[in-house]
């Protein structure tokens, strides 16, 4: 059975995991305290998104999960900060036809990414209708692989050739009193990078779009 990601990526994803909560601890225990000022909102979110890197191998897109958690800081009722730190999975799938002694196969090759995301947002919200936010994210990639697939055969790169840094704009809108539960929110986030993700083969620059639920904790 082939294995999704080596040993060694595994460990490295593990840590990276690992990270991340840790970090959610201790930011939020740090928190808790300032939390209890209405200026101050801890939390976590969690979602799906569609990913793909642009204009590299007949891009198409591919679905990964996100889970994290945030601090926003109120500057006033319509205005605010919102720092994230969070796990996502990235990358791409696509196909496409080759030909191989005179046979037409079909090619399949999914690249699987796996960040580390922290994100920095400025928020305006719109009273009982929406917010809009847009802001920076720097991202820290701690394992990649890519698969292919030619007809029947199929084979795994665990030692893909990637950029472990990547940072961009992301432009989103969210939205807090419309569901009854005043502590859970949704958010649309569009994501593009600055960084080719897969070196030395032309432009690949990641491109996503995140669909979250939120939850407010303090």
């Amino acid at each position: 059975m082939t294995r999704i990601l080596s040993s060694n990526n595994k460990r490295l994803v593990s840590k990276g995991l690992t990270t991340l909560l840790v970090a959610m601890f201790f930011i939020f225990n740090t928190g808790i305290l300032k939390a209890q000022d209405y200026n101050y909102q801890l939390g976590v979110r969690g979602g799906v998104g569609m990913s793909t890197l642009n204009g590299y191998q007949n891009n198409g897109l591919k679905v990964g999960l996100t889970v994290g958690g945030f601090g926003k800081y109120f500057l006033n009722e319509n205005m605010s900060i919102i720092a994230d730190i969070d796990y996502s999975m990235g990358g791409q799938q696509s196909e496409r036809w080759i030909t191989n002694n005179r046979d037409e196969l079909k090619e399949y090759r999914k690249y699987r990414l796996h960040y580390i995301n922290i994100p920095v947002l400025y928020q305006y919200y719109f009273t009982d209708i929406l917010g809009l936010e847009a802001g920076f994210n720097m991202r820290y990639c701690i394992a990649g692989n890519l698969k292919t697939k030619i007809g029947n055969d199929s084979w795994k790169s665990s030692k893909l050739d990637y950029n472990n840094f990547d940072c961009g704009l992301i432009f989103g809108v969210y939205t807090d009193n419309l569901i009854p539960n005043e502590d859970f929110f949704v958010s649309l986030r569009a994501y593009f990078g600055f960084i080719d993700v897969v070196k030395e083969v032309g432009s690949n620059k990641n491109i996503s779009i995140q669909v979250t639920v939120g939850y407010t904790i303090f």
